[in-house]
């Protein structure tokens, strides 16, 4: 029950009750159906600070708890983005061995100090694409890595051996052409 209904049981006219609520409301008196309502505010704003109070504690031990999750995640995306490069070096090494190239690190080497690998993507589907344009790329860039697939090809390569002398090579004590023939005459005891 409000206070209109409360004057009007008490015999109060339309007219009269109209006066009262205008002057209550000129002299800013209001009426609350609360006991004590100076109190029940007081109360409503402890408890409101003490809310604010606890929300404060939950946000700084929420913020505590997600700092390991958002850990886990970078590091979760750390190995994702590891194995994911991984691929795609595989990828690269098995079409530069079909590709015949004389030394495999030194190929994936440049392709990843020019950039080039980054071309090389992932699809949603897991499959690697671009291997083969980065292949040909090196194959043009680099031309002197690659062996002329017409060899044999069951017939081992070995990178690296350099010609030590160039000209005419006649008889038993010609120069040795690699350094290998240098060591295998050293150790043989032909060097004199």
């Amino acid at each position: 029950m409000d206070l209109r209904a409360v004057l009007k049981v008490q015999g109060y006219t339309d007219e009269q009750i109209k006066a009262v609520m205008d002057a209550m409301s000129a002299n800013r008196l209001y009426v609350s159906s609360v006991e004590n309502p100076e109190e029940t505010i007081t109360r409503l704003q402890e408890e409101k600070e003490k809310l604010e109070e606890d929300a404060k504690q939950q946000k700084a031990a929420g913020e505590q708890a997600t700092l390991p999750d958002t850990t886990a995640a970078e590091e979760i995306r750390k190995l994702q983005e590891t194995v994911r490069q991984g691929q795609i070096n595989t990828q690269l090494i098995v079409a530069l061995t079909k590709a015949h190239a004389a030394d495999v690190d030194y190929l994936m080497y440049q392709a990843e100090k020019t950039g080039e690998i980054s071309k090389v993507r992932i699809g949603d589907d897991g499959k690697v694409t671009g291997v083969d344009e980065l292949v040909n790329s090196l194959k043009k860039n680099h031309a002197g890595q690659f062996e002329d697939p017409g060899t044999d090809a069951g017939q081992l390569v070995r990178a690296g051996i350099k010609k030590l002398e160039t000209g005419d090579v006649s008889g038993d004590d010609a120069a040795p052409q690699s350094l290998e023939e240098a060591y295998a005459r050293m150790y043989s005891g032909d060097e004199e």
